[in-house]
């Protein structure tokens, strides 16, 4: 029968034997379970292929899962748990640095109401009359910088305020891009190190008087030093300075908010972050259009516009009332004419108008183009003001747009908003038509995408139709479709994506959740601090809730990463979104900081000065004959306990307690050869006048404790520095004469006389020397 089969088929003996040949090569290739398995299950061939890879790859994950300990570790539950532990104890870290701080300034806080700390003292508790604060500033210039180490001021008010000696470890420039050469240098020189942060695509220089004195359509800008180079860009083409630029955008809580900018402006490199709103009401950019009238050759204004912004205004505050408000006019004449079209609508809404209140923070403004950059708020409504005339034409002039660095201005004003931009116009993209000046381009262009939106820059912003980045990817979003929910993903717009966005079911454009996958994405960040907890803060400001799979968790234990990821999703669906969203609170610590005031006593005796103690040794025989060298052995015990109680001991101050001792009338020469003998047998450190038990640094400084005092010349040289030492740093700085009549006093002399001052002065001059005081045009202080 077989041989029959064999001779009617020609090819089986040769298919056969390939079978064969291929079931023993992958055998040796390690796939003989499956090889087997496939047979004996009879496997389709056409599927072999796919099957044995599978196993191949099963295999290559679980030996180098099982190999590395890198990747066995910790499971997925555990891996969670260490990085929320790394954002509490980053978190905590930063929190910690703020103590650190205010203990440090704390502990340079003056003990003494003597020197620099007096004169500050002094002025504050004045009525009138006070001093110039330039003046105080230099004469008390020590204590202002230790117990207050950062000063914030404005380029003019260093020139004003700031004495030209007074001299920083960093100077920081903010907004660099509107301080002129000429203004900065006064700062820079101040600095041991220079810093400058700004936007060169921000507001450049500018003259507050001239715009102040000049605003209108036709000569808006005429007197801005646009043509003013800024310490900024000077820096930058200097070449010498280190670079560095922050790519991170966060304050926009919808990326449309910050689209135009990042596409016209910063070449699309801006990171910015998704939003768990993509669409709303209370979002984005809006356009509205309004059939206003720009009164060209009357008020240069548009009030038809001007009261459909004062109508919006109220209709916010009535339905938004904890959202902040900014309200920006593209010209001054503009802005007149909306603060008196408020002014107008605001009489019958008299319970509004606790939100016209003043409040630099967050408080309502309307400002014209040029003065917002620093702002920021919830919502910022945009007054365009031109548009069609009166004959309805439209004439290219547009005021601070037209201006060279117009589209500078323009890129401030849209970059102000945190949660929604309103924009209203009186003309569209398309009427505006051909326009000469880089800025008038911007504003058409502008006016184009908050018409069109995101089309209208060729930007794939929500694009649902983006694919994943994995296979890991796919699986998750297999699973969570599989439980009947939309899901999106690589939601986001820039270099930035979530992986997996899932939909809440019960709010049309808000997600539930965000997956995100440690992949590509979750490693695009280096440092743990980015990966781990400032994107995930930036993230859940944003009304994000972050879920994290880790692959190995994903691999090792599916059913148990899927249950915990349906529960979540089951959770969420029921609760409402709108508790995700809202204002955008100002930063607040994890742990706040316990602040307690104590009042310094001023009158109180100095911590590091103790009463003198004087010694109370035995009485020395009357038979011992001290002028006898071979006594000195037994008044080595006397020696040692006076030492020890008074160190360090003028030679002279120990023969007068071996006299009141001994009960002599008086210390000869014999009896002083005699105690020096003594003193050599004792091994205490003799330098022919002092001796010192321990060592200098133990050194402490003794006050009159009885009323005897002790003369100058009997006090050691380490005493009477550590003295000065301590009254300078007690006052935080003091003039030379009155740091050495404080130590005088301290030492009881109630007249200092020229031998006492040469003294000391000598002593201050050689702690200069050494580095351990410094004199300044002030006084005396610490070495820095």
């Amino acid at each position: 029968m077989l041989l029959n089969d064999l001779a009617s088929d020609v090819d089986g003996p040769t298919s056969w034997f390939d079978a064969a040949a291929a079931q023993s090569a992958l055998v040796t290739l390690g796939f003989g379970a499956g090889v087997t398995y496939a047979l004996s299950h009879q496997l389709p061939s056409e599927s072999l292929v796919s099957f044995l890879s599978k196993s191949a790859y099963e295999h290559w994950a679980d030996h180098y899962l099982g190999e590395d300990t890198r990747l066995h570790r910790f499971h997925g539950m555990d891996r969670s748990e260490v990085v929320e532990n790394y954002r509490r104890l980053d978190r905590g870290l930063i929190d910690g640095a703020v103590s650190t701080i205010i203990t440090s300034a704390v502990a340079r806080r003056p003990r003494a109401n003597y020197g620099q700390a007096s004169i500050i003292r002094r002025e504050a508790e004045k009525k009138k009359r006070h001093i110039p604060v330039r003046q105080l500033v230099d004469r008390a210039r020590d204590v202002i910088q230790a117990i207050h180490p950062c000063f914030m001021m404005s380029p003019l008010a260093v020139s004003q305020y700031l004495p030209a000696d007074l001299h920083f470890d960093v100077v920081i420039f903010d907004e660099a891009s509107q301080v002129t050469p000429g203004d900065a240098i006064n700062c820079i020189y101040r600095g041991n190190a220079l810093i400058a942060a700004g936007d060169q695509r921000q507001l450049p220089p500018m003259s507050f008087f001239a715009v102040s004195a000049v605003d209108d359509a036709d000569s808006d800008e005429e007197n801005l030093a646009t043509d003013y180079e800024s310490i900024l860009d000077l820096m930058k083409s200097a070449g010498h300075f280190n670079a560095l630029t922050l790519r991170w955008h966060y304050r926009s809580r919808h990326e449309h908010l910050i689209a135009y900018s990042n596409a016209s402006f910063y070449d699309g490199k801006l990171v910015t972050f998704p939003g768990a709103i993509a669409t709303s009401a209370d979002m984005g950019v809006k356009y509205v259009h309004v059939d206003g009238v720009y009164r060209r050759s009357a008020g240069q204004d548009n009030p038809i516009e001007a009261q459909e912004v004062a109508k919006r205004i109220l209709h916010h505050f009535e339905t938004r009332p904890n959202l902040s408000l900014g309200v920006v006019a593209f010209s001054a004449a503009q802005r007149d004419t909306l603060e008196n079209a408020l002014e107008i609508a605001r009489v019958d809404r008299p319970e509004l108008d606790r939100f016209f209140e003043e409040d630099r923070q967050d408080g309502f403004f309307i400002k014209s183009l040029e003065f917002v950059q620093g702002d920021e708020r919830d919502v910022i409504i945009f007054s365009i003001g031109y548009g069609p005339d009166e004959a309805g034409k439209i004439y290219k002039n547009f005021g601070a747009l037209n201006r060279q660095g117009g589209e500078r201005r323009l890129n401030v004003a849209i970059t102000r908003a945190r949660q929604l931009v309103e924009v209203v116009t009186s003309m569209s993209a398309a009427q505006m038509g051909e326009v000469g000046s880089e800025g008038a381009r911007h504003l058409r262009r502008y006016l184009d995408f908050a018409e069109r939106g995101p089309s209208a820059l060729s930007l794939e912003l929500g694009d649902e139709g983006r694919g994943t980045d994995s296979p890991f990817e796919d699986s998750v979003i297999d699973a969570i479709r599989s439980w009947g929910y939309e899901v999106q993903p690589q939601v986001g717009v820039s270099g930035y994506r979530i992986d997996i966005g899932v939909k809440h079911p019960n709010y049309p454009g808000a997600f539930m959740l965000g997956v995100e996958c440690d992949g590509a994405m979750y490693h695009s960040s280096r440092s743990a601090r980015d990966r781990d907890r400032l994107r995930h803060e930036v993230l859940e400001g944003l009304g994000w809730r972050i879920h994290h799979i880790w692959g190995t968790g994903w691999y090792r234990n599916r059913e148990r990463e899927q249950a915990t990821l349906r529960a979540l999703l089951s959770e969420l669906a029921l609760q409402p979104m709108s508790g995700r969203t809202g204002p955008a609170e100002s930063k607040k610590r994890s742990t706040p900081i316990e602040v307690q005031f104590v009042d310094t006593v001023f009158d109180e005796a100095p911590t590091w000065a103790i009463p003198y103690a004087k010694a109370t040794p035995d009485r020395i025989p009357q038979w011992m004959d001290l002028s006898d060298a071979r006594y000195a052995l037994q008044l080595v015990a006397f020696v040692r306990e006076v030492a020890n109680a008074e160190s360090p001991i003028h030679f002279e101050t120990l023969s007068a307690r071996l006299r009141d001792a001994a009960g002599v009338g008086r210390v000869g020469s014999r009896i002083r050869n005699t105690l020096v003998r003594a003193i050599h047998f004792s091994k205490i450190d003799f330098d022919g006048d002092f001796l010192t038990v321990g060592s200098v640094s133990d050194v402490r400084v003794r006050m009159p404790s009885d009323g005897a005092t002790r003369a100058i010349e009997h006090i050691a040289q380490s005493e009477l520095m550590e003295a000065i030492r301590g009254v300078v740093q007690d006052a935080g700085g003091a003039p030379r004469p009155e740091t050495l009549a404080r130590v005088s006093r301290l030492f009881g002399w109630q007249r200092q006389t020229s031998g006492i001052t040469m003294r000391l002065g000598g002593l201050v001059d050689h702690l200069i020397a050494s580095n351990e005081l410094e004199e300044t045009a002030a006084g005396l202080r610490m070495s820095q």
